[in-house]
């Protein structure tokens, strides 16, 4: 129970900027096994973004609460994921060639496609969570819990199908020997928290999602050979959005629908 407590810490050090540092006694292999707890660090993630959403709604707009949610999720986080999605625009935007795709993803200047690659999801990401609040502010709540879950697994199925092409010795054990215990363990996690919580309503999220995650990893694989923490970082932030663009592309279907079906 110790050793698995100090696994999960491990995933909260990697992932977050949490202090807990403190109560961890570290292991080598902490690291690697701690990837079973990817899902749940998002859904700690996502549920702190909302604590600053509820707090900032009693006080401001919808539109400032939403923001500050975001916001929370970046600074709980250190844009991790952000961070690698502008490295991934940069560098797959930069160049067709594999070595200086990589070569420029290392480099720490923000070039025009990684800007524009921000800007744009960010954007999207909030009105897209706007939309999602205005028709249904308890969806939105489940949505921004599920999007964060399904972000992070995004991470373990691509560590477990694809193979680690970076040079980097300190982030490489994160992607070795992922066993499949744990990848079923942390798909039943995922899967299961976001079918109790969405219901009927996580179809065509999910299935959006998981088209997205394949796509991702086909083309890693294509362009550079396999995957690097840049390219996890990119995948996990457009798994988010597509769960809330999935949700709300499903309910206009929804609307449509009924819209129709009344009128005959």
């Amino acid at each position: 129970m110790k050793e698995q407590l100090n696994i999960f810490l491990t995933a909260v050090i990697f992932l977050t900027r949490l202090p807990v540092s403190g109560w961890v006694s570290f292991k080598p292999d902490y690291l690697n096994k701690s990837t079973v707890y990817f899902p749940l660090v998002g859904l700690i993630v996502g549920a702190l973004g909302l604590g600053m959403y509820f707090l900032t709604s009693s006080l401001f707009s919808n539109q400032i609460a939403i923001l500050s949610a975001m916001l929370a999720t970046v600074l709980l986080t250190g844009a991790f994921h952000e961070d690698g999605l502008a490295d991934t625009c940069d560098g797959f935007g930069g160049s067709y060639d594999a070595e200086k795709v990589m070569t420029i993803m290392k480099d720490s200047r923000l070039g025009t496609y990684g800007v524009l690659g921000i800007w744009f999801l960010m954007t999207f990401k909030f009105l897209i969570l706007l939309e999602l609040h205005t028709i249904n502010p308890l969806l939105f709540i489940k949505a921004f819990l599920v999007g964060h879950v399904l972000g992070r697994y995004s991470s373990i199925v691509l560590i477990f199908r694809y193979p680690y092409v970076g040079s980097s010795q300190s982030s490489k054990p994160i992607a070795d020997n992922l066993s499949g215990l744990n990848f079923g363990l942390a798909s039943i996690f995922a899967v299961g928290f976001s079918l109790i919580l969405l219901q009927e309503m996580i179809i065509l999220p999910l299935s959006l999602a998981a088209v997205l995650i394949w796509t991702a990893g086909r083309y890693f694989s294509k362009r550079i050979g396999g995957i690097t923490g840049d390219t996890l970082g990119a995948a996990n932030q457009i798994v988010e959005v597509s769960v809330f663009f999935g949700l709300q592309l499903q309910l206009n279907i929804f609307l449509v629908g009924s819209t129709i079906w009344k009128f005959f």
